[in-house]
């Protein structure tokens, strides 16, 4: 029995490429730039503040799913964070939502390694969908007064945010094959790609955040 247990672990597909790739991109999507002071709108900021946090807290889902590690969403996490990410008005209330309600089932259902595939094709929409939102609130909420540094952090974090997006579409067109060695190598290269703009962004003194 030992030997056969040992065998089927031996023979699991190894997801360490996408748990990387998510984790940075977590991290990525989680950068300060995220909470950038509002110059006009506090619902602009606010809802792009929650539409931040469900795409890193997602991404963080995603990593621990590949790392064939249980959820702990018994109830929707996003509940609250969805009609937030409404108050930007850039569409994001929907894909926030839709991935609160899938990290609940994911939960409930105990989705782990196995069903990581289908995670990711899954939930592809609704990060697409989030990722425009974001961009789309993070270019409403710019000041052209604003110092160069922040218009600079600004525009490189939309562009992560958009990166995501598209990585993970790559993710999702190579589910059926995502620990074949061609695509993870894509996946690793994807993956460094998101590490070298992290480190490249600008870290400007952010002006404290206003009490809630």
């Amino acid at each position: 029995m030992l030997a056969v247990l040992l065998a089927a672990a031996c023979n699991a597909p190894d997801y360490t490429a996408v748990r990387d790739w998510a984790r940075t991109a977590s991290l990525a999507a989680d950068f300060p730039a995220g909470r950038l002071p509002p110059p006009a709108s506090a619902d602009v900021r606010e809802g792009g503040l929650a539409m931040r946090d469900a795409l890193a807290t997602y991404l963080t889902s995603l990593a621990r799913m590949a790392d064939d590690g249980v959820l702990p969403y018994p109830e929707n996490p996003f509940v609250e964070l969805a009609p937030q990410a409404g108050r930007a008005g850039t569409g994001g209330e929907q894909p926030v939502a839709a991935l609160g309600a899938f990290l609940r089932l994911a939960t409930r259902q105990n989705w782990q390694a196995p069903r990581l595939r289908e995670a990711i094709t899954l939930n592809d929409p609704s990060v697409q969908a989030l990722a425009h939102a974001l961009t789309a609130a993070l270019a409403r909420n710019a000041d052209p007064g604003e110092p160069p540094a922040i218009a600079t952090a600004r525009a490189q974090y939309a562009g992560i945010i958009t990166r995501i997006g598209a990585d993970h579409a790559l993710l999702a067109a190579h589910a059926d094959d995502i620990t074949d060695e061609e695509v993870v190598e894509l996946i690793r290269a994807a993956e460094d790609r998101m590490r070298r703009s992290v480190l490249a962004l600008p870290r400007p003194a952010m002006p404290a955040e206003p009490p809630r």
